[in-house]
């Protein structure tokens, strides 16, 4: 096996616990090696760190996955899945959707597994995993026999990794879609379709809890996508829910999670871009009791990251003017580089300029089937509030 060798000092983040290896920290690369293969990681003085797959293409050039001297193979892969789908069992997370393996926070950095029903939905994230998929697939067959597994790979990360996303089913196809239940609430997966998976599943225990709040309740989903926050919401007793997504596929898919669902009747579809909706509905004088935002990330790059707090600034400022007295906003951000603090700044500031005052009932993450590491602040990409106005 191949030797990496940092340079001095260049081994604090991964004594400190974290994975990731940046080609600059780098002083030698001893022995013959493979792009996408497992690589020996020693600091400077030749001590041994860990092994991880590495790959010179990217900045982010290795990912640590054991600390320990061992081979890294099917029998590795087994043992991390399993400890993964132990670990979930105990918490009470297992059901018809969840998340079995969470990147580095499950020991296994740039591989993703969702379970949807029978089926296991795998995502590549390194050429190390796409490289790996034997082992994954050995490894999921010894979990779930007879069960079928879809891999649907991310183009942006394989690009910037170097290799082909792969998209289709490994041996025995499965269903086109799945109907999961999360509590009262049906929903419907299309797989191999749509964004993420087939399901936001990191927001599965956030609808739940806005539910809570939603009875009598006359509800804004925006950046709606599929619909399930206003799903959830309208089987909890809100009175109606406008929901408002530009995708047309994903307002397609909405509808019929409404229908699914039974509260068709109390729903109102708008195809149009979120922050146009916002300011009109402000202009128009409309009131909600329960404003949901959940868009997509606004930057997934770290100098980016001034433009995308102005975006979240505005699209909190309008919402937060769309409240009735004792309403309630949930408000998210999905790119890391928003960090909780960063997040509640913003929000603060919007608070501020809207001049309207609030209460924060809850900070909010992801579902806990999708575990945070301490020491990898990347692996809680979701942060969110929730905000009650104050009444006067």
């Amino acid at each position: 096996m191949a030797t990496l060798v940092l340079k001095p000092g260049m081994d604090r983040r991964a004594r400190a616990g974290h994975p990731w290896i940046y080609r600059g920290e780098i002083a030698d690369l001893r022995g013959q090696w493979s792009a996408g293969e497992p690589v020996a990681v020693l600091d400077a003085g030749g001590r041994f760190l860990g092994r991880g797959f590495y790959n010179p293409r990217p900045t982010l050039c290795c990912r640590l996955l054991t600390r320990r001297d061992e081979p890294v193979g099917p029998e590795f892969f087994l043992r991390r899945l399993g400890a993964a789908l132990d670990w979930r069992r105990s918490a009470g997370l297992l059901g018809d959707a969840y998340r079995l393996c969470w990147s580095e926070a499950d020991g296994l950095p740039g591989l993703v597994v969702d379970r949807y029903g029978p089926v296991s939905v795998v995502q590549c994230l390194t050429l190390g995993m796409a490289h790996a998929e034997p082992w994954v697939l050995a490894a999921l067959a010894g979990l779930f026999p007879g069960d079928h597994v879809l891999r649907l790979d991310e183009e942006t990360a394989a690009r910037i990794e170097g290799f082909t996303a792969e998209r289709g089913w490994r041996g025995e196809p499965g269903p086109d879609e799945l109907v999961i239940a999360e509590g009262e609430c049906r929903q419907l997966v299309v797989l191999g379709g749509g964004q993420k998976t087939g399901l936001y599943l990191d927001q599965r225990e956030n609808r739940a809890r806005l539910a809570e709040h939603a009875r009598g309740r006359r509800v804004l989903d925006a950046f709606a996508y599929a619909g399930a926050f206003a799903c959830h919401a309208l089987r909890a007793g809100a009175s109606s829910a406008l929901l408002v997504e530009s995708s047309p596929d994903a307002l397609a898919l909405a509808r019929r999670n409404l229908v699914l669902n039974r509260v068709a009747e109390r729903a109102e579809l708008r195809p149009a871009n979120a922050f146009d909706v916002l300011r009109e509905l402000g202009a128009a004088g409309e009131r909600f009791g329960l404003v949901v935002l959940d868009p997509p990330p606004f930057t997934r790059r770290k100098d980016a990251l001034e433009a995308a707090a102005r975006g979240y600034k505005e699209i909190n400022l309008r919402a937060l003017r769309l409240l009735e007295p004792g309403g309630v906003l949930a408000t998210f951000s999905c790119s890391h580089h928003v960090t909780p603090a960063l997040f509640e700044d913003i929000c603060r500031a919007a608070a501020g300029d809207a001049g309207i005052p609030v209460r924060v009932l809850a900070t909010l993450g992801p579902s806990r089937d999708h575990p945070v590491l301490l020491t990898v602040p990347e692996s809680r990409y979701l942060t969110g509030l929730l905000l009650e106005a104050v009444p006067a």
